[in-house]
């Protein structure tokens, strides 16, 4: 069997108002990958491109180096070899994350077509069928994150994270604010995004001790390990790594230092689901949980991140499915619905979703 045709089409998804430290989205941009089979087989993955700021990708640079780098180099492979195809493209192109991404989701969608299997029994199998599901909230007054976070609840998610600014006296408000709205029957998380500094990150988490945090994810610099040990000495709840980890070799340096309770994966950080499942393989050897991470991507990453959270061996904590409570519209046939907190993986072959062509193609963005 031979790879026929390679093919990434841009597009973007409108969202409901979000922010983080990075920047203010009202899209979610992606690339679709679509990878032929000589069999007529297609297989579907999706690019992230809508955070350049943070990946340094965007939907121009991913669907021309796809198309002009990535396809002639795969191009009369065997979709089989998942493995062996990621390795050819690594060794002729570095980094490019979210490209990477898009072709190991598509090849797993084409593989698990193709053996008429799930994508979580390529990747080992099945732990569950169900998976905990947690949605993030964007910054905003104190007031308007608190009626977000309850929107949410009315969606079905019982865990909830908010995002942290520079404003670290405003962060405290906002948190206080929100935990009052939600109560204290719902887990509540908070993310900076690596814009605070590890005394600011102390002070802030004795300010809102009473808050009940599940956790306190990345609030420093990627870099800065030895100050996120210090953190996770001083704080009374678990941390968890993000922007830290990209690849297994960060797993050891995060064990080594202490600096970090739990690591979040995201698929256009670790390339997609091949590389991902070795990150958590390393993380499970040193003793250290994983969830899968959103970048709020807008079809078959959702899939994907189902699959994949199905597939680990130890999920303590919800995953991060934020795509659910805040795209408008679905390019996919499936409907993802929350209930009691849970999302059910789809259980068909490769993904076990379709794109819906109709909803699809006014989301095209034209070059």
């Amino acid at each position: 069997m031979k790879i026929t045709k390679v093919e990434a089409i841009p597009f973007g998804v409108p969202i409901r108002n979000f922010a983080d430290a990075y920047t203010h989205f009202i899209t979610s941009n992606a690339v679709l990958v679509k990878i032929y089979a000589d069999d007529g087989t297609i297989g579907f993955g999706e690019a992230c491109a809508w955070e350049p700021e943070f990946y340094g990708e965007t939907l121009e640079s991913v669907s021309s180096t796809i198309e002009k780098y990535v396809a002639p180099r795969i191009i009369g492979q065997d979709p089989l070899n998942i493995n062996r195809i990621m390795s050819i493209i690594d060794a002729n192109l570095a980094k490019i994350t979210c490209v990477k991404e898009g072709v190991d989701l598509a090849l797993h969608d084409l593989v698990g077509k193709i053996l008429n299997v799930p994508v979580y029994t390529l990747l080992g199998g099945c732990f569950r069928d169900e998976i905990p599901v947690a949605s993030e909230i964007g910054i905003d007054t104190p007031e308007v994150m608190a009626q977000s976070a309850m929107d949410v609840l009315k969606i079905g998610f019982r865990v909830i994270k908010i995002k942290g600014s520079d404003d670290m006296a405003l962060d405290i408000k906002r948190i206080k604010t929100v935990r009052e709205a939600l109560g204290d029957n719902i887990s509540l998380r908070l993310d900076p995004n690596a814009a605070w500094t590890t005394i600011g990150t102390i002070k802030v988490m004795k300010e809102v001790e009473d808050c009940d945090l599940q956790l306190l994810e990345q609030p420093i610099p990627s870099w800065d390990l030895k100050g996120m040990a210090h953190i996770r000495n001083s704080i009374g709840i678990p941390l968890m790594a993000d922007e830290s980890i990209w690849t297994p070799q960060d797993v050891i340096k995060i064990a080594e230092y202490g600096a970090a309770d739990i690591l979040n994966i995201k698929m256009a950080k670790s390339c997609g689901l091949a590389l991902g499942k070795k990150i958590e393989a390393v993380a499970e050897s040193v003793g250290l949980p994983c969830i899968a991470g959103t970048e709020v991507e807008p079809g078959f990453s959702i899939a994907a991140k189902l699959h994949f959270a199905a597939s680990m061996k130890i999920h303590p904590l919800a995953s991060e499915f934020t795509e659910l409570s805040l795209l408008k519209e679905n390019v996919l046939k499936h409907r993802f619905e929350v209930k009691d907190g849970c999302v059910k993986v789809p259980d068909g072959p490769g993904f076990g979703v379709e794109l819906d062509e109709d909803v699809f193609e006014k989301l095209v963005i034209k070059s």
